[in-house]
């Protein structure tokens, strides 16, 4: 009953799902919308994981870039924020700016926000009270770097074998498609 209802309004089925892309990607492409959509993949549960390291990579490695190159960190978190591909975080690092203008420690800014992982907010602190605050940035870009390769890798590993069931799955249900009108038939012409 499915195969004949996916079979008969297939066209149908690929022009909602056409459809429903295209109102993500307009929806997205809205002022504001994007940190929203970005916010939400934040909260997905693997994915949200990675994207999280990602960015906090990306926005330690700007910033420990910045820091060697002479920017005082109010400039180079302004730059960071721009350079980031989440915009959410991009936001949050926005507020980062502002509460370090106004005085506040980069690492209690940071806590703050509630969005960067711990590990990146201590070893800001590290950094800060010690002075060494690029080598710390650079530091948790590297962690952050390795931890999203490990993550990757694990991943693959255990999709591998859900990716040849199913397509175990889809082979045995062509054969069957094939082959069972033969049996039938036979069936037929034997009785």
């Amino acid at each position: 009953a499915i195969s004949d209802a996916i079979r008969n309004h297939y066209l149908i089925l690929l022009l909602g799902l056409a459809a429903l892309v295209a109102a993500i990607v307009s929806w997205t492409r809205q002022p504001g919308q994007r940190a929203q959509f970005d916010r939400l993949i934040l909260r997905l549960p693997f994915v949200g994981e990675i994207a999280a390291k990602f960015a906090t990579s990306q926005m330690a490695r700007t910033l420990a870039t910045l820091l060697g190159g002479g920017l005082p960190l109010v400039n180079a978190l302004d730059i960071a924020s721009k350079s980031v591909g989440n915009q959410h975080i991009a936001r949050e690092l926005d507020v980062v700016g502002a509460r370090v203008r106004e005085g506040v420690s980069f690492s209690a800014a940071l806590e703050a926000r509630g969005v960067f992982p711990e590990v990146a907010v201590k070893m800001a602190e590290v950094g800060e009270s010690t002075g060494a605050l690029q080598e710390m940035l650079n530091t948790v870009a590297d962690f952050y770097d390795e931890e999203i390769s490990t993550n990757m890798e694990r991943f693959v590993t255990l999709v591998e074998p859900v990716l040849l069931v199913a397509m175990g799955i889809v082979i045995a249900g062509l054969l069957l498609a094939l082959y069972m009108p033969l049996f039938q038939l036979s069936s037929v012409l034997a009785g």
